[in-house]
């Protein structure tokens, strides 16, 4: 695998793990209320359908081959969308 393929199989997974992070809270905002066979369920096809659109993005980029950094960079995206992204409720003690 080329250089320029690997920049942009990191560049890419980085940024699916800044998306998944995104729809994950959107999600857990919607199933916060439901039951739990519904929450069951929708959770299954959440992770489902994230899966198979990642493969079928890496699919047209590189032939579907993982690597472990490719992990690592869609792990460190969803640590940064948490970080930097989301709001929490934190009070200093003082």
């Amino acid at each position: 695998m080329s250089l320029f393929i690997q920049i942009k199989m990191i560049l890419i997974t980085f940024i699916y793990g800044l998306f998944f992070s995104f729809t994950f809270n959107l999600s857990k905002k919607v199933l916060l209320d439901s039951k739990r066979v519904i929450k069951l369920l929708l959770s299954s096809l959440f992770m489902i359908d994230h899966t198979l659109l990642y493969f079928i993005l890496i699919r047209f980029i590189n032939n579907s081959i993982l690597h472990i950094y490719l992990f690592i960079f869609f792990i460190l995206g969803i640590y940064f969308y948490r970080h930097y992204f989301t709001y929490t409720n934190k009070t200093k003690l003082t």
